[in-house]
């Protein structure tokens, strides 16, 4: 059986893994996830948003693999707490896109290996700045709200792997990734209002690859769900790939197989009716 052969499962997660909102895992998932990682298999989370944003996932799958995030800028063991691979996105760089980004008025955010920055407590920030209100220490994000991003991580010494744009317009988005097309960078969408943006080259498929050469994995008994344009990459190279339901075309469309919607616990049924 398929199920049986597969060893790991790589899943994205706003879309894939958690329920609607982003808040919480959806629970049937998290059930199979669990027995699947008890049964001896492993389980790797790979995501668009920073690692150190989510810790309480991390904890409550008991996650023991490297986690893939920043759409494959970062690749983390939290285990024993060490980096094993980044792209960062040189100062300079950070410098023009951060430039190009302001002319359009766009909110946006900068990822380092450190924390988010932000020039205001808006977007995504708005919502950490609120559950780190009533996250654990250990689980909190941390973030600085700074006029000058730029100057705040040079000074640091910090790693940039991401910056992310937040709009409500579908023109203004793409008037920004057009604008960063002459630019040496990997520009995608995490979800209908973001541009994400990492260095050239970079995306989930860029982390998967990692794990696979270092050690930690086999592609070839690893599955990868996911439902966007950033998951588009991974899905192509594992040897199984599953879109979920709600997936964009795009991604429905270079799936192998199809996973249910999200909200209803697609990716834990497809795994428990391959176990049959």
């Amino acid at each position: 059986m398929i199920f049986v052969k597969m060893e790991t499962v790589v899943t994205d997660m706003d879309g894939t893994l958690l329920a609607k909102g982003g808040a919480e895992i959806q629970p049937l998932n998290k059930e199979v996830l669990l027995d699947w990682q008890k049964a001896g298999k492993k389980l790797v989370l790979a995501t668009g948003r920073l690692d150190l944003a989510i810790m309480p996932f991390v904890h409550e799958l008991d996650i023991k693999m490297p986690v893939i995030s920043c759409n494959g800028a970062l690749v983390r063991d939290f285990v024993n707490n060490e980096i094993l691979m980044k792209s960062d996105i040189s100062y300079d760089l950070l410098a023009q896109v951060i430039e190009t980004v302001r002319e359009y008025g766009v909110d946006y955010h900068v990822y380092t290996t450190e924390r988010i920055l932000g020039p205001t407590p808006t977007g995504k920030i708005a919502g950490f700045l609120k559950a780190n209100k009533t996250l654990p220490e250990n689980e909190q994000v941390p973030l600085t709200i700074t006029d000058d991003v730029v100057g705040e991580i040079v000074q640091a010494g910090e790693f940039p792997l991401k910056v992310l744009v937040l709009s409500d317009e579908a023109e203004t988005r793409q008037a920004v990734r057009d604008a960063l097309a002459k630019l040496p960078l990997s520009v995608m969408s995490s979800g209908e209002t973001l541009v994400d943006i990492m260095n050239v080259g970079i995306d989930k498929a860029h982390g998967l690859a990692f794990l696979d050469e270092a050690g930690w994995l086999d592609l070839e008994t690893t599955i990868a769900f996911g439902d966007n344009e950033n998951d588009i990459g991974m899905i192509e190279l594992a040897k199984m790939g599953v879109a979920m339901e709600n997936s964009i075309p795009e991604t429905l469309a270079i799936a192998d197989y199809v996973a249910g919607h999200h909200d209803t616990g697609g990716l834990g049924q497809f795994l428990l009716d391959f176990e049959k």
